[in-house]
C-alpha cells in the first residue's frame, strides 16, 4: 500500500501539473491578448489617421474658399498647411496599411486624386490672386475643387469600412477566445480544488507530528534566546574589562614619563649620549602607550555609551568639524590643506558620535595627503538614493593596498609605520563601530600613491506617517 507521504507526493505532483497548464496557458493567453490588444489599437490609429486626412480635406477646403472672399493671405497660408498635413497623413496611411493589400490599394488610389486635388485648389488660388475675386468666385460656385475631393473622401470613407469590418473581426475572435480560456480556467480550477481536498485529508492525519516539531522548535528558541543573552552579557563584561585594565594602566606610565623627565631634566651632565637617548625613547614610548590607553578608552565608552537619535545637519556639522580641524594642529600651525565640501544632505543619528566619525576620517584624509604639499586635494561629497545616504571622504595622498583592506578597521590595525605617519590605529575602529551602531556600514577603496576614498552609510530614518 502507498503510504500517506507517496499519495500526498502524487497529489502535490497532480497539482503542480495542473498549475504548470495554467500558467502555460495563461502566458499563452496574455500573448495572444497582448497582440490583439496592439492590432486593435493598430486599427484604431488608422482609422484615427483616416478621420485626420478629413479634416484636412474640409479646412483645405474652407480656408480657399475664406482666400477667395477675403483676399486674406493668412487663410492661404493655413490652406497650404492642412494640404502639407494632408499628405503626411496619406504618408502615414501607406506605412500603417504595410501589410493590407486592399488599402495599399486605396492609399495609391489617394496618392493620385489628392494630386488632381491641390491642382484645382492652386487653380482656385491663382485665379483669386490674378484676376480677382470674381473669377475665383465663379469656381467656387462651380465647385471646382470641392468635385476633385468628393472621390477622395470616398475612397477614405471606404478604408473606414475595410479597418471597422477588421476591429469587429479581431475583437470578435478575442471573446471567442476570452471564454475557452476561461472556461478551461473553471475546469482546472475545480480540479485543483479536489485535489486540495484530498491533500488537507492527507494532512490532517500529520498534523501530530508537525505540533510537536513546533514545540521543539519554540523549545529550541528559547534556548538560543538565552545563549544570546549569555553571549550580550559576555561582550559587556569584556567591554568592561577593558575599560578597568586601560583606566588602571595611565598611573603607571604617568610615573614612567615624569620619572623619565625628572632624570633628563635634573641630571643631564651625569648621562651620556645614549643614556640620554634611552631615557628619551622611554618617555615617547609612555606617552605613546597613554595615546593608546586613552584611544582604547574611547574605544571602550563606545560599546556603553546611549545613542540619542535625532535629525542632523550634515554640512554644518562637517563645516564645523574642518573648522576645528584646519584652525590649528597640535603645533599651532594651519593645516596644509583645505577638504573641499560638496552639498551634503541630511541624516539621523547621534550628533556626538557621527561628529567623531568625521573628525577621525577628515584627521586620517590631512594626515595622509600632506606629503603631498600644495598639491594635496580632499573632497566631501554625500548622496541619499535607495533608503540610504552616503558620505565619502575622497583623498590623493599615499592611498594603502587593497590587499590589506580588511585590516584597516580593525583595533591598532596600521598599514603605515609610527615614523611615517603617527597615530594609535584605532580611528578607524572607531569609525566602524559608529557607523555599524547606527545601522550602516564602511568602506575603504584605495591605491598606494594614488590616494583613498572612504565611505560610510547610514540608513534614512522612516518618518511618522
Amino acid at each position: 500500500m502507498l503510504t500517506i507521504e507517496r499519495r500526498v507526493q502524487g497529489v502535490l505532483l497532480a497539482m503542480f501539473a495542473a498549475l504548470l497548464v495554467a500558467i502555460v496557458m495563461a502566458f499563452a493567453f496574455t500573448r495572444y491578448m497582448a497582440t490583439t490588444e496592439g492590432w486593435v489599437s493598430h486599427t484604431h490609429a488608422v482609422m484615427t489617421t483616416i478621420e485626420t486626412a478629413r479634416t484636412d480635406i474640409a479646412q483645405a477646403l474652407s480656408d480657399t474658399r475664406a482666400y477667395v472672399i477675403t483676399g486674406d493671405a493668412a487663410f492661404l497660408t493655413v490652406k497650404k498647411r492642412k494640404v502639407a498635413d494632408l499628405l503626411q497623413q496619406l504618408a502615414r496611411l501607406r506605412r500603417m496599411t504595410s501589410d493590407n493589400a486592399m488599402e495599399q490599394a486605396h492609399v495609391r488610389t489617394l496618392t493620385a486624386l489628392v494630386g488632381a486635388w491641390r491642382a484645382r485648389l492652386g487653380d482656385v488660388a491663382r485665379a483669386r490672386t490674378v484676376q480677382g475675386f470674381a473669377a475665383a468666385a465663379v469656381l467656387v460656385q462651380e465647385r471646382y475643387a470641392a468635385t476633385a475631393s468628393e472621390p477622395i473622401l470616398g475612397v477614405l470613407g471606404d478604408m473606414h469600412a475595410v479597418e471597422q469590418r477588421l476591429l469587429l473581426q479581431r475583437r470578435s475572435k478575442e471573446e471567442r477566445l476570452r471564454h475557452i480560456v476561461g472556461a478551461l480556467f473553471v475546469v482546472l480550477g475545480c480540479f485543483a480544488l479536489v485535489l486540495s481536498l484530498i491533500v488537507y485529508g492527507q494532512i490532517r492525519r500529520r498534523m501530530r507530528h508537525w505540533i510537536e516539531a513546533q514545540h521543539q522548535l519554540e523549545h529550541l528558541n528559547e534556548d538560543l534566546d538565552r545563549k544570546t543573552q549569555s553571549l550580550e552579557e559576555t561582550v559587556r563584561d569584556l567591554e568592561s574589562f577593558s575599560y578597568s585594565v586601560s583606566h588602571d594602566l595611565r598611573a603607571p606610565l604617568r610615573h614612567i614619563t615624569g620619572y623619565a623627565s625628572m632624570l633628563l631634566e635634573d641630571a643631564p651632565a651625569g648621562l651620556d649620549a645614549e643614556s640620554t637617548r634611552h631615557l628619551h625613547v622611554i618617555a615617547d614610548s609612555a606617552r605613546h602607550m597613554g595615546a593608546l590607553i586613552d584611544d582604547l578608552l574611547a574605544f571602550s565608552r563606545l560599546g556603553r555609551k546611549s545613542m540619542d537619535e535625532q535629525p542632523i545637519d550634515m554640512q554644518g556639522l562637517v563645516e564645523g568639524v574642518i573648522n576645528e580641524i584646519c584652525g590649528a594642529r597640535g603645533d599651532g600651525a594651519a593645516s596644509p590643506v583645505r577638504p573641499m565640501v560638496a552639498a551634503l544632505p541630511p541624516c539621523t543619528g547621534d550628533p556626538a558620535l557621527i561628529r567623531q566619525v568625521w573628525v577621525n576620517l577628515l584627521s586620517n584624509a590631512i594626515k595622509y595627503s600632506a606629503p603631498r604639499g600644495a598639491a594635496a586635494r580632499i573632497e566631501v561629497t554625500g548622496e541619499a538614493s535607495d533608503g540610504w545616504t552616503r558620505y565619502s571622504v575622497r583623498d590623493n595622498g599615499v592611498g594603502f593596498d587593497m590587499r590589506y583592506a580588511d585590516k584597516l578597521f580593525g583595533v591598532f590595525q596600521r598599514l603605515h609605520s609610527p615614523e611615517q605617519f603617527e597615530g594609535t590605529g584605532v580611528g578607524l575602529a572607531i569609525v566602524h563601530r559608529v557607523v555599524t551602531r547606527h545601522g550602516g556600514c564602511v568602506k575603504a577603496v584605495g591605491e598606494p600613491d594614488h590616494g583613498a576614498t572612504f565611505s560610510f552609510e547610514l540608513p534614512i530614518a522612516e518618518t511618522a506617517p
